[in-house]
């Protein structure tokens, strides 16, 4: 471009052109979504039984193609081995659970006054799924395959950064499936607000953090203000989960726990342990043991099967940055890992700061989810202390305890507006009938499986 031009003239000619891409890349995502809508009805008209056929053959290749997978999410994405395969089999052990999960969505005869009624559930149509970066294997395979045993249509939009990895999960999920059964939409922020409005489009499952899906929500609100026809909008957002550590705790089980469920993945993972409280009197004893758990991670190159945390740093660091100099600043202590350095960013040393009680719920580190191995540890004053400090919080995704008493157990069950209570158990804990959801800030659903969210409900009379 000469450099002579007028300024304004170079503004307007660089607005024309980013208005041409938007608009070819729109025109694109509306076929996509046009030819999804069309053929989702080859899924639909399959029987249940025939669903679940299919998905066990997308299981078996997927074991088959999972090697592959794991090397893109290794080489692409960077994350370690150890967590990408932990994803994969995540992934497999989910697809044996769908025919159990698919006997809540068999039609059912209902109690009548008169002649018979039957319940139905029906797919939506054509199911959108919104990816993020922290899980290209497990998330997509949930979603996906949720959606199609269902009996709708699926458009995936994966996170930019693992698109590769994500590519390579759906292509092999989706051989056993008609074609068209699948699609794939890579596209900046400008199309998924496109998609979330887009004619064709009928329900929406968006893992994402709380911010952006109430973007999502402020989107479809404006698209509904203009006439887009109403779609469920599936939210598995943001989580402040609390691990306690109560009287009667196994201390290295509590300890090892705590390493893994707050920094696998870098921390990086809706449902880890983010606030972490300890009784009082088990601290000195604690200390150590945590101390040593947290210093036994390796940080390392992602392809090596021992690392746990890899050296790359991903996605923006300065609120978790923020949080733990506020957190120091305050009067918190150190217990393991090193002082704020920009030669050593924070997602890639896991940090973990006995936060001050006294201003520990004015803290980034308490209030808000931190995305990255930095974590909060506070101090309490048996159980209803306990309490009263996981419950204040707009989170709501899960708890995990260990020690206390039954009667404690009963309590936390009571109180915690949580969808998940994991008693003496990871956070981490992999069991696919343990289903991830939220509320309140974290989501809608609670712990409810994905296939059960995407159909509705229809009931039939006959006289």
């Amino acid at each position: 471009m000469p450099a002579n031009l007028p300024r304004a003239t170079v503004d307007e000619d660089s607005r024309r052109k980013r208005n041409v891409r938007v608009h070819v890349m729109q025109e694109r995502l509306a076929r996509l979504v046009d030819d999804a809508s069309r053929q989702w009805d080859a899924v639909a008209g399959l029987s249940l039984d025939d669903r679940l056929e299919r998905a066990h053959r997308s299981r078996a290749q997927l074991a088959q193609d999972g090697p592959a997978i794991v090397e893109s999410a290794v080489r692409v994405a960077r994350m370690p081995r150890k967590f990408v395969e932990r994803e994969l089999l995540s992934a497999l052990l989910l697809l044996d659970a769908l025919p159990q999960f698919a006997q809540a969505i068999r039609p059912r005869q209902l109690p009548a006054t008169s002649g018979t009624t039957v319940l139905e559930w029906l797919p939506y149509g054509v199911v959108l799924g919104l990816h993020s970066a922290n899980s290209p294997i497990w998330v997509p395979a949930v979603v996906c395959m949720s959606a199609l045993v269902a009996g709708n249509g699926f458009v995936s939009r994966p996170s930019r950064r693992v698109a590769g990895t994500t590519d390579l999960v759906l292509r092999s999920l989706a051989r056993a499936w008609p074609d068209g059964a699948v699609s794939v939409a890579h596209c900046d922020l400008e199309g998924v607000r496109g998609l979330l409005t887009a004619p064709g489009i009928d329900a929406i499952v968006a893992h994402a953090s709380t911010a952006t899906c109430k973007q999502h929500l402020a989107t479809l609100a404006a698209g509904y203000g203009a006439g887009t026809v109403l779609r469920p909008y599936i939210p598995e957002a943001s989580g402040n989960d609390v691990l306690m550590v109560l009287q009667g705790a196994e201390l290295d089980r509590a300890a090892d726990a705590i390493a893994l469920g707050a920094f696998a993945n870098a921390g990086q993972l809706c449902f880890s342990a983010k606030r972490i409280l300890v009784d009082e009197m088990l601290w000195d004893a604690l200390r150590p043991a945590l101390a040593g758990a947290v210093e036994r991670i390796v940080i390392g190159d992602p392809g090596d099967p021992a690392t746990d945390l890899a050296r790359e740093t991903h996605g923006d660091q300065s609120v978790a940055e923020a949080a733990f100099a506020e957190a120091l600043a305050a009067g918190g202590e150190l217990i393991v890992g090193r002082p704020p350095d920009p030669a050593a960013p924070a997602l890639t040393i896991p940090r973990l700061v006995l936060l001050p009680r006294e201003r520990l719920t004015g803290l980034q580190m308490w209030r808000t989810e931190i995305f990255a191995p930095i974590r909060g540890v506070a101090l309490v004053r048996g159980i209803d202390d306990a309490i009263g400090l996981a419950g204040d919080t707009p989170f709501g995704i899960g708890v995990s305890v260990f020690g206390g008493s039954r009667a404690d157990h009963d309590r936390i069950r009571a109180s915690l507006r949580v969808a998940r209570v994991l008693i003496n158990e990871s956070p981490l804990y992999q069991d696919p009938h343990l289903v991830v959801g939220g509320i309140r800030d974290s989501g809608y659903g609670g712990a409810r499986p994905k296939i059960e969210q995407l159909v509705y409900a229809r009931r039939v009379h006959t006289a």
